[in-house]
């Protein structure tokens, strides 16, 4: 996940990227594990920027929105999630 991270960073603010984040933070009945990356983008184009790298390393992408109505596993989430709220 380094190497992903490494990628976001040169186009977003490091404000916006969270390592092991707990999803519990994010989710309207307050629980869930971490996730490896959480981003929170500003615009479509930087939630673009997201899901191309996360293809470009075949890992899985979340879109949570503001996190309400979805149950997320207590372990370790394995993949990226987004806040997106634009």
């Amino acid at each position: 996940m380094d190497k992903i991270y490494d990628n976001i960073i040169q186009k977003m603010n490091k404000t916006q990227i969270y390592l092991n984040e707990p999803m519990s933070k994010h989710t309207s009945f307050k629980i869930g594990g971490p996730a490896d990356i959480f981003v929170k983008p500003k615009n479509i184009d930087e939630l673009k920027f997201i899901i191309e790298v996360a293809k470009e390393n075949n890992v899985p992408v979340t879109v949570i929105g503001n996190g309400t109505n979805i149950l997320v596993k207590d372990r370790r989430n394995k993949r990226y999630s987004h806040k997106a709220r634009f």
